[in-house]
């Protein structure tokens, strides 16, 4: 199973990484990147792709991320840069949909959203006042929902999403007696983005609570 990983630089994004590695259903795992990465490129999973433009992928990087099977995007702010939070992931999900017919085939999509995210008003009402972090918040709720509206199902190149919503992420892992609050561990974080990747899902979005419930389950904790 090929899958690509944005976002691997970053303490979330590596954690994602290594519980890559470390599934043995993948066997390929292509970074997109901005500067290099010495201590993985010399795993034989992986290919280290720098990336200039985000919004504008050259042809033989297109060639590679349109066969591959899955894509974990960890690339993202916390102060809500529009560039980075919504056109970087939708010029990949545009390059993957945009696959040709002989490369169709089911895509499996893991979004790393955040549990305090605030999604766009409805029709006719207006943006309730927040008191922190206003513009991140906005900014990478209008990214989820938009992400969520680009699943497609129940056809030849199904590409299914799925979003992840954890609070504060600690360490590796947390202890149960922690359960039930905002916060998890990088290792439930990771062990589920990865399970999402490569089996899917019914559920759609995970928030907290279900992202450290679903992998400890995988962790066996």
């Amino acid at each position: 199973m090929k899958v690509v990983l944005s976002g691997s630089t970053g303490r979330l994004g590596g954690a994602v990484l290594t519980h890559c590695l470390n599934h043995p259903s993948i066997t390929s795992i292509i970074l997109l990147t901005r500067r290099g990465i010495e201590d993985v490129a010399q795993n034989p999973k992986v290919k280290v792709i720098i990336v200039k433009d985000f919004t504008a992928y050259d042809e033989p990087t297109i060639s590679e991320l349109q066969t591959a099977d899955a894509a974990i995007w960890c690339l993202g702010t916390f102060n809500g840069n529009e560039k980075v939070d919504i056109e970087f992931p939708f010029t990949f999900i545009n390059t993957i949909k945009s696959r040709p017919s002989s490369l169709a085939k089911p895509f499996r999509y893991v979004q790393l959203g955040g549990a305090f995210t605030e999604p766009p008003p409805e029709e006719a009402k207006q943006e309730r006042s927040l008191w922190f972090f206003q513009n991140g918040r906005r900014v990478r709720g209008a990214a989820e929902a938009r992400v969520l509206e680009a699943a497609e199902y129940g056809a030849e190149n199904e590409f299914a999403v799925y979003l992840v919503k954890p609070g504060a992420v600690l360490g590796a892992a947390i202890p149960k007696f922690a359960w039930g609050s905002l916060i998890m561990g990088t290792d439930e974080l990771g062990a589920t983005m990865v399970d999402l990747a490569v089996h899917g899902n019914e559920q759609k979005v995970f928030n907290n609570q279900e992202i450290v419930e679903h992998g400890s389950r995988l962790l066996g904790n």
